[in-house]
């Protein structure tokens, strides 16, 4: 019996684009996430980290992703960062559970900045988003702290 085979339409190209999106692992957000960086940031292709709580970890410092961020920084010689948190994640609920949902957001918000300002401070252009459902749409709003 022949093992299963799939031939993508995708090209493949020997280089890295220098961009780099971490954002939560949530699967009611993942599409919506995908398409928002292809459609609305023009970003075709790049390096993702995909993981529970998205870019939390960066202010938390949790060392085995931090090391794996540290590698694709260097390795792939990123220049720009997209940071994306969103509503309702499981993550910071579960993480933070005597927090009501306003100051969830917030403490999400906060640490959306907190990383965002760690690449800003490496010289890494870096832009932060949080995603949440709007009547029945997924919408991406950018967060900046202050300029």
């Amino acid at each position: 019996m022949r093992a299963e085979r799939f031939r993508s339409w995708a090209t493949w190209k020997d280089e890295f684009s220098g961009k780099l999106a971490i954002f939560c692992s949530d699967e009611r957000f993942v599409s919506a996430t995908l398409e928002f960086l292809r459609r609305h940031l023009d970003i075709d292709r790049c390096d993702l980290m995909v993981v529970a709580g998205g870019p939390a970890f960066i202010p938390q410092s949790e060392t085995a992703l931090m090391e794996r961020l540290d590698l694709l920084l260097k390795a792939h010689e990123i220049k720009q960062v997209i940071l994306i948190a969103h509503d309702d994640c499981g993550y910071y609920k579960h993480r933070h559970r005597s927090l009501p949902p306003q100051m969830l957001k917030e403490k999400q918000q906060e640490d959306l900045l907190a990383a965002l300002k760690a690449f800003q401070a490496k010289g890494i252009q870096a832009k932060a988003f949080f995603a949440f459902v709007e009547s029945g749409d997924i919408v991406f709003e950018e967060v900046r702290g202050q300029e």
